[in-house]
Parts: structure tokens; C-alpha cells; sequence
């Protein structure tokens, strides 16, 4: 079967659906009366009639979705000239499992999505997850929590690490795992915690043939952190916290032109945060170093801030501040690193109760070390989410992206635009 057959398939099927789920006999139960309170977020109220029931196993909720979607993307190698478009068909699964005890919890998770293209298949890609995090209270004041994930992900196009003359996407392999214990003494709070990442990058085709070598770019992070706070009222906590981090890649010289192994740290002190039902969230503000085990690599050192605030302008909108500052790694012009400051705004509205509009613009920067490159990336995005019932939604969105930089042929703009149809139990 063609990827046009293919295509044709599934939105006939999709839209088959839809108006099985749109007819009297599949119509969602009847809303009940709600009262609107603000502290919420539009996308966390909860919508009886429209929300999934899931499904029960003891004291376990099982929530299983699928989802189908058509999309154009009109850059998708996101080149500044000789832009390629193509039609995108994505099938994903995904299955959440979530614990309803008193004490202690948790949480699993698995999902993949499949990525089609209807004239590029090279660019086709499998991406998939598992995970789960938990929760132990082991006493009022005291608790463990931990976190372990795999994920099989590719490197987009637009990303700057991605070789320009690879014929695919990079695919790569990341391992997380995570701990915190948090002790509480009356008002003052206390976290010790602790983050492992491995970065396995595998070698991809290049074009004309032959492979290009990606193990370079294989390393481990370990973070460690403390952090120390005081609840100023039951609704606000303040704090100062201090983190260590070491990069160690795999491969050192002379396998490696360059030792890229490097530590560093932050200091930061920051909120979090409930005002009333008006806004909730968190900021905080503080120094980062990098150290480079090698003389040609240049320390990078600045200020980082941090911010995730949702403020409940109305009980049917929300709008979200979002911004980082950090330290990233990258394998570019020689480069030790970058540091990548972010800002975001974003609109969440109840149109009607089944129907979320959304809307997002952002700004990023990119400035590298010892490389004059800098790169300024502005996204917007729109989006549509209808609930017909319970078990199926369609969402359409549309998405932005322009990257200038002073270093000429890494400029792109690329547009997308898709649908999708999700269905839950």
C-alpha cells in the first residue's frame, strides 16, 4: 500500500470516526452544573462528561490513548535555501498508570509515536518511552522519591549539533534516573537530590553514502543538589539552593581531538509560590559556572534564572510564563559550549466547555563560547482542542519557527500545520 493510500485511510477512518462519535446515540453525557473557581489551569479543570474514566485495576487507574495525525511541515530540513515540504503521518500509544493511595504513589508510563513521510523516507523515525516515578512518605515530614526513564528520540533537523550532511535524523538512546528525600522542620524545608543522564548517539548514513561517526557525542551527567527553604505563609516558600554537575564523555583523546569532560555548579535562590487563586508557580534567579578539563576550551560562567508562573486572569483563561537560563553541551566550531536563555508566553481559553483555544510565542538565544556564532529563535504557535466525548478529541494546531544567525546559512523558517485525532479510555 502507497503512503497516499495510507493517507487516505486513515483520515477516512478518522473522519468516520468523528461522526460516529458526533451522533445522538455516541453523544457525550449531558454537563453537569459546574462552578468555575479560579487556581486551576483551563487545561487542568476537570470536565465531567469529557474527561476519561480510564481504567480501574484495584487501586490503580490505567489510562490508555491513541492518537492518529496529518501533518505539512513546509522546512524539514530546515535549510535557509532549497526549502523540501512534505506530509507527515504520525500514529502514537501511549498508556499512563497511576496509583490512588493515601500515602506513598505511583506512576508508570510508556508510549511511542511513528513518524511517516510521505515522499522523504529517509526522514521516518520511531520514537518511544518508559518510565515511572514514585513517592514514599515515610513519615508526615519526611519523604523519598525517585524516577528512572529510557527514551529512543532524534535530533531535529534545526538542531545545531545535527550534521548537515547526514541523509537522516540522529537517533539517539537517553537513560535518566532520579532521587530526592525531602524533610520538613516546621517551617523550614530540606532537599537532597540527585540526577544521572547517559547520552548514547548512534552513527548515521550520510549522504552519498557511508556512515558518519556519532560516538564522539556519547557521555554521562551526574548532578547533585541542595537546596534549603522557608515557608514565609502556607502559600509561599522561599529558598536558596546550590548544585554540582559533571559532564564525562566517553571517548577521550587521541580517540577525540578534545577532552569536552567538565564540572560545574549554581547558586541560586528563588520561590514558590500561590498568590491567593490568582497565580501559582515558581522563579528564582542565580550564578552558573562550566569548567572544560581543557586549556582550549573556554570556561563559560553567567547569570540563570528560571520561571514557571500561571496566572488565572479568569476562570475560563490562563496565561504562562515560562523562562530558562542554562549551560548547554555542543560539538559546533570548537566550541566548549552555549548558553541557552529562553522566554515564553502562553494563552489557555475555555471557549466553551469543550473547546480549549491556545496560543504561544517565544524567544530563544543561543551564544556560543569561543565561537562568534549566536543564534536568536522566535516561535509561535495556535491550536484548537474539541472534546467530542469522553473517549475521542481532534486538535488542530499550527506551529512557527524562525532562526536568525550571524553565521550565514544556519538561518531557517519552517511552518506546520496538522490534525489530529486522539482517542482514551
Amino acid at each position: 500500500m502507497t503512503c497516499s493510500m495510507t493517507r487516505m485511510l486513515l483520515l477516512s477512518v478518522s473522519a468516520a470516526v468523528i461522526m460516529f462519535a458526533s451522533a445522538p446515540g455516541f453523544a457525550a453525557e449531558q454537563d453537569q452544573q459546574i462552578v468555575d473557581q479560579r487556581g486551576q489551569s483551563v487545561k487542568e479543570r476537570a470536565r465531567p462528561g469529557y474527561d476519561a474514566a480510564g481504567i480501574r485495576a484495584g487501586s490503580l487507574l490505567v489510562v490508555p490513548e491513541a492518537s492518529v495525525g496529518e501533518f505539512y511541515n513546509d522546512n524539514i530540513y530546515a535549510t535557509d535555501t532549497n526549502e523540501v515540504d512534505d506530509f507527515i503521518t504520525k500514529v502514537g500509544a501511549n498508556v499512563a498508570v497511576k496509583s490512588n493511595w493515601n500515602r506513598h504513589a505511583l506512576n508508570l508510563n510508556g508510549g511511542l509515536v511513528q513518524s511517516l513521510y510521505a515522499d522523504r523516507n529517509d526522514e521516518d523515525r520511531l520514537d518511544w518511552n518508559l518510565g515511572g516515578n514514585g513517592r514514599i512518605d515515610v513519615t508526615r515530614d519526611t519523604k523519598v522519591s525517585a524516577g528512572l526513564s529510557f527514551q529512543q528520540l532524534h535530533e531535529d533537523r534545526g538542531d545545531p549539533n545535527s550534521p548537515a550532511a547526514a541523509s537522516e535524523p540522529v537517533k539517539y538512546n537517553l537513560f535518566q534516573g532520579e532521587v530526592n528525600l525531602d524533610q520538613r522542620f516546621n517551617r523550614v524545608t530540606a532537599r537532597v537530590g540527585a540526577t544521572y543522564s547517559d547520552y548514547n548517539y548512534k552513527d548515521v548514513p550520510a549522504i552519498g553514502g557511508g556512515a558518519i561517526d556519532q560516538d564522539f557525542r556519547d557521555r554521562k551527567e551526574y548532578e547533585e543538589r541542595l537546596r534549603l527553604g522557608y515557608d514565609v505563609s502556607p502559600d509561599t516558600n522561599v529558598y536558596v539552593q546550590g548544585s554540582l554537575n559533571q559532564r564525562e564523555y566517553d571517548q577521550q583523546p587521541p580517540a577525540v581531538a578534545l577532552n569536552r569532560d567538565s564540572d560545574g555548579y549554581a547558586a541560586i535562590i528563588g520561590s514558590d509560590f500561590r498568590l491567593s487563586n490568582l497565580a501559582r508557580g515558581g522563579v528564582f534567579v542565580g550564578y552558573q559556572e562550566q569548567n572544560y578539563d581543557s586549556a582550549a576550551l573556554s570556561d563559560i560562567s553567567g547569570i540563570t534564572y528560571g520561571a514557571n508562573v500561571d496566572w488565572f486572569v479568569t476562570p475560563l483563561t490562563t496565561i504562562g510564563l515560562t523562562g530558562t537560563s542554562t549551560i548547554e553541551e555542543t560539538t559546533t566550531g570548537g566550541s566548549s559550549g552555549y548558553v541557552h536563555r529562553t522566554i515564553g508566553l502562553s494563552v489557555d481559553h475555555e471557549l466553551l466547555r469543550n473547546l480549549i483555544l491556545s496560543g504561544n510565542i517565544s524567544y530563544a538565544n543561543d551564544d556560543y563560547a569561543s565561537n562568534p556564532r549566536q543564534d536568536d529563535v522566535y516561535g509561535a504557535g495556535l491550536g484548537v482542542n474539541y472534546l467530542l466525548n469522553r473517549n475521542v478529541a481532534v486538535g488542530l494546531e499550527y506551529g512557527y519557527t524562525d532562526r536568525n544567525s550571524n553565521i550565514s546559512g544556519n538561518d531557517y523558517t519552517r511552518n506546520l500545520i496538522g490534525l489530529t485525532l486522539t482517542g482514551k479510555l
